[in-house]
C-alpha cells in the first residue's frame, strides 16, 4: 500500500487520545509507565519473531550506518502487534534517557498507561504516524519527535507490529518518516519473499511469479536460464538476447555469479547502480547472488536477484544533504563549515599562506522581520545568500550560513592582510545594492568580523571567538564596516556585545522564563501573592544571572520590551491559574526606571490587562524610591495606575531618595522593606530600629508593609511582633518555576479548601 497517500485527521486523533489518557487518570507531568511482560512470555515472543527480528535488524543496522556520521542521535525499535517492544537499537544517550522511562525490551505500550504515543496509534489506525513535541501526552517527551510505521505480511494482510524512530525535536524532519516507510517496505518484501520461498519451489516461484524483483537464473555452467522483465529493465538486455548464453555477457554481475558457481559463495545486499536510458535517472538496487541446490543438496545453478531501493537511496541522499546544508538558502550549514574549516586548518599548518574567516551579521535584520514578517525575512536571507555566493572567488573559497542572519566565509591561501582586506571589502560592497522586500527597495548593511590563522588562533573555536569579537566591534562602530581582530576587542566589550545581542534574541527564542517567589501573611502563613522574577536560560551559557543581564538591558533600552514581556507573561500565568480554579492572589512585577519614565506605561499595562483578562487588583507593580525623584511625574503616573485598579508597592524601601513628606501624596498600597535591613534585624539594633520605624510609619499612613529576604524563624518572629503584614524569602521558598509553584503552593491551598 502507498502509505504516504493516506489522509489522517491527526489533530482529532491526538486530541481523542489525550482525552482518553486524561480520563484514564494519567498525569502528564510524571514519567510514563508501561506494562512489563513476564520473562518467559518475552522469550516465547522473541522466539516466534526470530526471523522477523532478523530481517528488521538487518535493515535497521543499514539505516543507522547510513546516518552515523551525520551527528543525528536517534533510537529505533521494533514492537509486535500488541505493542510489546522486542528490539531496540540506536544512540546510547537516548537509550539511557529512555531507560529512565522504563523503555526496554519486554515492555508493552498501552495507551492507558503509556499515554499518547506513536506505537499505539500506528497499530490502532494501521498507518504511519508521527508525534512532535507536545503532541505527546507526557511532558517527558515534549522535546522528542517520534515516528512509527506498521508492517505486516502483505499476502495475508496480517499485522505484525511497528518500526519506530525517536529523536530530539531539533532534528524533526519528514524524511525520517519517508525513510521509515521505505525500510518497512523492504522488510515486508523480504518477509514476503522468505515466506513464499518456504512454501513453493524457490526457482519456479521466482522465475514465474515474481515481478517486483529483477531475477537472473543460471544452470551449473553459468548458462542463463531465466531473465525476467525487471532484469531486462535494469540490465538493458532483452530476454531473448541473453537466454541460453553465458552469464559472462552480463558484466555487472558476472563476477558474483561466477564465484557462486565455482566456490558456492553467497552474496547479499550488494549495492549496484544502473542508468535508466529512458529517464536518465539512476536506479539503485540491492543485489543478491545465491547458489541453487536440488533436493539432495547438489549445486544446480545460481540465482541473481535485484531489489530496487532507489526511493530509499534518494531519501538517504536528501537526509545527507540536509545534514550538511541549510534548507532555506542551500548554503553549507554550521556542521559542514566546521568540517571544512578543520580541514583547511590542517592544510594551512604547513603553509606560509594565511587562512581567514569572515563572520557576517546583518544590521537591523530584526527590524525587517518585525515590519514585513518572517516570510519576507526569509526571502531577504535567500537574496543575501545569492549575493554571497557571487563573492566565492575560487573553488577553495567557502561560504556557509551559521543560523539566523549570520553567515561565514572561509578564505584560504591568502598572501597578505591586504588581500584579506580586499576580500572583506568586496563582500561588504555586495550590500550596496538594495534588496527587494515586499515590493520595496530596501538597503540592508552588514557587519563583518575577520580572524586570521595562525595569527589570531590555531584552533577553530578560538578563531570563531576572534571573528565574532571583531564582528561585534564592527557593530559597535555603527555597522556597515569590517574589522580585523585585535586582542583589545575581546574582554569586557566582547562579552557585553555578545550579551546584548543574545539578550535581544532571548524573548524571540523563548529563552526567558519567570520564577515565582511566594508572599505570605506574616502571622498565618497564608499565601497572599507571589513576585514574578525574570530568568534567562541561554542555550550555551546556561542560566545567566539577572545581576549580569538586567544592567545591560537597562543601558541598551532592551529593558522596555523585556519588562513588557515580563508583565504580560506574569498576567497570563496568573489568569491561567485563576481559570484553573486556584484561589486568586496578586502577582508582583518589578518596573524598571525606563519603563516608568516612558509616557505610555499606563496604556501598556491597561492593554496587557485587557489582553490577558486579569483583573487589575491582582497585579502589583513594584517601583523603587529612586524612580520617583521626578515627584510630579511620579504622582501623576501612580495616580493613573491606581485609578486603573492596579496595586502599587515601593520596592527596596529605605535605600533610595524619597522624601517622607511626599510619601503620603503617592498612590501606593504597600512598602517593601529591603533585605539589607531584614538580614540583621536580630543582631543589629540600628537595623531593627529602622525596620520598626518603617512599619510604624506605614501603619500611620494606612499603607501595608512587606519584608523581603526573610530567611530565619527569628527574623519572622521579630517581624510578626512588630506587626509586619507580609513576608517573603527563602524561609518559605526560593523562586520556583511556574510548574513547581503551582504544585507546591497552589495545589496544596486548593486541596485544603476542598
Amino acid at each position: 500500500m502507498d502509505r504516504m497517500l493516506q489522509i489522517v485527521d491527526k489533530t482529532s486523533i491526538v486530541h481523542a487520545s489525550k482525552q482518553f489518557c486524561k480520563q484514564s487518570g494519567l498525569d502528564p507531568t510524571v514519567i510514563p509507565q508501561s506494562k512489563c511482560i513476564p520473562e518467559n512470555e518475552i522469550k516465547e515472543k522473541l522466539k516466534s519473531y526470530e526471523e522477523i527480528l532478523s530481517v528488521a535488524g538487518f535493515f535497521m543496522d543499514r539505516f543507522l550506518n547510513s546516518i552515523k556520521d551525520k551527528g543525528i542521535p536517534l533510537l529505533i525499535s521494533v514492537s509486535n502487534e500488541e505493542g510489546v517492544i522486542l528490539q531496540i537499537a540506536g544512540d546510547q544517550l537516548i537509550r539511557n534517557v529512555m531507560d529512565k522511562a522504563g523503555f526496554r525490551v519486554g515492555i508493552q505500550f498501552m495507551e492507558e498507561m503509556s499515554g499518547t504515543n506513536v506505537v499505539n496509534l500506528a497499530l490502532k489506525y494501521r498507518m504511519p504516524f508521527e508525534l512532535i513535541g507536545d503532541e505527546h501526552y507526557h511532558h517527558y517527551f515534549h522535546q522528542a519527535v517520534c515516528y512509527s510505521v506498521p508492517f505486516s505480511y502483505q499476502e495475508q494482510d496480517k499485522l505484525l507490529g511497528t518500526i519506530s524512530i525517536m529523536t530530539s525535536i531539533e532534528y524533526e524532519h519528514p524524511f525520517f518518516l519517508a525513510m521509515l516507510i521505505t525500510m518497512v517496505d523492504s522488510i515486508e518484501r523480504e518477509l514476503q519473499l522468505r515466506k513464499q520461498n518456504s512454501r513453493l519451489n524457490v526457482l519456479n516461484h521466482i522465475l514465474i511469479n515474481t515481478t517486483r524483483n529483477g531475477i537472473v537464473a543460471t544452470d551449473r555452467n553459468g548458462i542463463i536460464l531465466e531473465f525476467n522483465l525487471y532484469a531486462e529493465k535494469i540490465l538493458k538486455n532483452g530476454k531473448e538476447s541473453v537466454i541460453g548464453k553465458s552469464v559472462s555477457c552480463l558484466t555487472s554481475i558476472n563476477s558474483f555469479i561466477d564465484q557462486v558457481l565455482k566456490e558456492e559463495k553467497k552474496f547479499e545486499d550488494i549495492q549496484l547502480s544502473f542508468m535508466d536510458a529512458e529517464s536518465g535517472n539512476t536506479i539503485v538496487c540491492l543485489f543478491d547472488a545465491l547458489p541453487i541446490y536440488d533436493q539432495k543438496g547438489i549445486l544446480i545453478g545460481a540465482l541473481g536477484q535485484f531489489r530496487d531501493i532507489t526511493d530509499r537511496f534518494e531519501s538517504e541522499q536528501k537526509i545527507r544533504y540536509l545534514a550538511n546544508h541549510d534548507e532555506l538558502t542551500g548554503l553549507a550549514n554550521r556542521r559542514l563549515f566546521k568540517k571544512r574549516m578543520t580541514n583547511e586548518i590542517e592544510n594551512a599548518a604547513d603553509s606560509r599562506k594565511k587562512l581567514a574567516i569572515v563572520f557576517i551579521d546583518l544590521d537591523r535584520f530584526k527590524h525587517v522581520n518585525d515590519t514585513f514578517g518572517h516570510s519576507e525575512g526569509d526571502h531577504l536571507l535567500q537574496q543575501v545568500s545569492d549575493r554571497l555566493k557571487e563573492c566565492v572567488g575560487s573553488d577553495c573559497d567557502f561560504v556557509a550560513r551559521m543560523g539566523g542572519d549570520e553567515f561565514i566565509f572561509i578564505l584560504p591561501g591568502r598572501d597578505t592582510y591586504e588581500s584579506i582586506q580586499t576580500d572583506a571589502q568586496a563582500i561588504l560592497s555586495n550590500f550596496e545594492r538594495p534588496f527587494m522586500v515586499s515590493g520595496f527597495d530596501l538597503h540592508i548593511s552588514a557587519s563583518l568580523g575577520v580572524a586570521v590563522y595562525p595569527d589570531n588562533g590555531k584552533h577553530l573555536e578560538s578563531l570563531l571567538i576572534c571573528a565574532d569579537s571583531a564582528m561585534y566591534q564592527a557593530k559597535a562602530n555603527g555597522g556597515n564596516n569590517y574589522q580585523i581582530y585585535t586582542p583589545t576587542m575581546y574582554a569586557n566589550s566582547h562579552k557585553r556585545l555578545f550579551m546584548e545581542n543574545a539578550l535581544r534574541k532571548a524573548v524571540e527564542n523563548k529563552e526567558l522564563f519567570l520564577a515565582y517567589q511566594p508572599q505570605v501573611d506574616a502571622k498565618t502563613g497564608q499565601l497572599l501573592g507571589m513576585e514574578a522574577l525574570v530568568r534567562w536560560q541561554h542555550p550555551q551559557l546556561g542560566i545567566v544571572s539577572p545581576d549580569e543581564f538586567i544592567p545591560i538591558s537597562e543601558e541598551t533600552g532592551i529593558i522596555i520590551p523585556l519588562g513588557e514581556w515580563v508583565i504580560r507573561e506574569a498576567c497570563y500565568q496568573n489568569k491561567r491559574w485563576q481559570d484553573a480554579g486556584y484561589p486568586p492572589v496578586k502577582v508582583s512585577v518589578n518596573l524598571s526606571g525606563k519603563q516608568f519614565a516612558q509616557g505610555r506605561i499606563v496604556d501598556d499595562i491597561r492593554q496587557i490587562l485587557k489582553e490577558t483578562g486579569l483583573e487589575p487588583k491582582y497585579l502589583d507593580i513594584e517601583i523603587t524610591e529612586s524612580m520617583m525623584m521626578d515627584v510630579n511625574h511620579s504622582i501623576q503616573v501612580l495616580k493613573e495606575l491606581c485609578d486603573l485598579g492596579v496595586q502599587i508597592s515601593i520596592d527596596d524601601f529605605g535605600t533610595g531618595y524619597s522624601s517622607l513628606s511626599y510619601l503620603k501624596r503617592f498612590s501606593i498600597h504597600r512598602l517593601k522593606i529591603d533585605r539589607s535591613f531584614v538580614q540583621d534585624i536580630t543582631i543589629s539594633s540600628s537595623d531593627a530600629s529602622i525596620v520598626e520605624t518603617i512599619i510604624v510609619m506605614a501603619r500611620n499612613l494606612g499603607i501595608g508593609v512587606i519584608a523581603e529576604g526573610v530567611e530565619s524563624k527569628e527574623q519572622l518572629e521579630f517581624l510578626v511582633e512588630k506587626n509586619c503584614d507580609e513576608v517573603q524569602g527563602y524561609l518559605f521558598s526560593k523562586p520556583l518555576s511556574a510548574e513547581k509553584f503551582e504544585r507546591e503552593f497552589l495545589q496544596r491551598i486548593k486541596a485544603k479548601i476542598i
